[in-house]
Parts: structure tokens; sequence; C-alpha cells
């Protein structure tokens, strides 16, 4: 995958409010803050304009949070920067965003300036909270956690009736075949079995960790493989290349050659 950081970001805020998760708590939020009226929207507006006016808020800071989260996170991780650098990057470009997108909301309802002296202290001291959580979400992984952690599915082609590893849960159900592999693409993992193959949003930790269930192995930074799909294994110099059953050939890197011999691999 070679898209931008920014395309990759719209797509990824496009899946995410695909959920109906996100706009359930969205409408939560917004409900309870027309009727607490906080920042003194209690008694300055009515039940009916607050509304409104958290709405609008609600709408247009977490669609934009989220986005420039995810762009600045994105980028980052390309260049390799470490996760609290893109976390804290991340946090201040979201909170000037969230706070000049709240200082023009407030400039029309309220007819207050956001360069008039202290607002934007006081809109930056507001939206840094949220900004820090918003990115904490991406520059720690996010996993997608509207997945099920565990299912019992019905046999397909290529596995066992029983329960199946986790991962494949995270995958629309004419993909769940029997593992083959999973690959690095930038932020996602490349999930592969006998029905196809499936980009989610996680890190390769976090998808090996959920493949319980099947015997696989690490064998590159980037690549995972099931034992049962090797279908040939060669050396070349230090490293080492499986043929998987599809036809694809996995590099072994000098690291994990070890644990491939060990393994019978190699």
């Amino acid at each position: 995958m070679n898209d931008s950081p920014l395309r990759l970001a719209m797509r990824d805020l496009q899946q995410v409010f695909s959920r109906p998760s996100p706009w359930v708590i969205l409408g939560a939020v917004i409900v309870a803050a027309g009727l607490s009226g906080p920042f003194g929207t209690l008694h300055s507006l009515g039940f009916g304009a607050r509304l409104i006016y958290w709405a609008v808020i609600g709408l247009v800071t977490l669609f934009s949070g989220w986005l420039f989260s995810q762009w600045t996170v994105i980028a980052l991780m390309r260049r390799g920067a470490a996760r609290i650098v893109q976390w804290l990057v991340g946090s201040a470009v979201v909170a000037v965003i969230v706070a000049l997108e709240v200082g023009v909301v407030n400039l029309v309802a309220f007819g207050i300036s956001p360069l008039s002296p202290g607002e934007i202290g006081d809109l930056l001291l507001s939206t840094t909270p949220i900004a820090l959580l918003i990115t904490a979400a991406f520059s720690l992984g996010y996993g997608g956690s509207d997945a099920p952690p565990a299912t019992v599915a019905p046999p397909v082609a290529g596995t066992q009736a029983g329960p199946l590893p986790r991962l494949l849960a995270r995958l629309p159900l004419d993909k769940r075949g029997a593992l083959l592999s999973l690959s690095v693409q930038d932020h996602y993992v490349d999930v592969v079995t006998t029905r196809g193959h499936e980009m989610l949003l996680m890190r390769l930790s976090d998808a090996i960790a959920e493949t319980e269930g099947c015997a696989g192995l690490q064998v590159h930074r980037s690549h995972w493989v099931a034992l049962d799909q090797v279908r040939a294994a060669r050396r070349e110099g230090a490293r080492g290349v499986l043929t998987l059953s599809d036809g694809r050939e996995i590099p072994v890197s000098r690291t994990y050659l070890p644990d491939a011999k060990k393994a019978g691999l190699l």
C-alpha cells in the first residue's frame, strides 16, 4: 500500500464511522451536553439551542479530530517516529485544529472573537485533554475494537468446525478460511486465508496474538506464516524463503532463521 497518509486517514475515517457505535456515543454526548449545559451554555442558551450548539461542536470536532489525528500519526509512523512522539505531536495538531473550530462556532453563536484576549488559551486548555485521548487511540494502535473477541462459526472450506482463531472473527464471513499468512502493509496487517485476504488496521504483534489455535511462526518483522501452509523452503544466503500453499513466497530474515530451523522449516 503506497497511499498517502491523508488518503489512508480518510479511508480509516470512513471505515470507523460506517459503524453504529460512534454515532450512538456521539448522540449520547450531545444529549448529555444539551441537558447539563457545560461551559456556560446552560444559562446562555435554551435547551433546543444547546442541542444544536453541541451537535455542531460534536460533529465538527469529532470528525476533524479523528481525521487529523490519524493523518499525523500515520505520517509520523512512516518516518519511524516513536509512539510518544506520534502521540504528543498528533495531540498538538488536533488541539490547535479543534480550538480554532470551537472558536469559529463560538463567534457565530455568541459573537465571541476567537482572537480575543484569553480566548485562545482557554480553548487550548479545554481541547488539549480531548486531543490527547483521541490521538492515543491511534498512536497506541487502533485494533478494530468493534470486532467480536471470539466466535464459533460453521465449517467453511479449508477449516475445521469449532472455535476459530479470534483474528478470523474480524474478517467478513466469506473470507474466514484457514489462515495462510499475516503481512504488514504500512500500518495495516494483510490477513491471507484460503478464501482471500483482508486488510485490518492493527499491529502485527496484536494480530499474531489472535491466531491461537493455528500453529504458526513469525519469520520476519513483517511476516507470519501458518506452519501447515508451508509447501517448500530454501536458503538464499543468510536468509530463507518459504513457499506457501497459494504459491506466494515469504522471506525468512536472518533474525528469525534459528526459529525457522527449530520448527523444521529449513
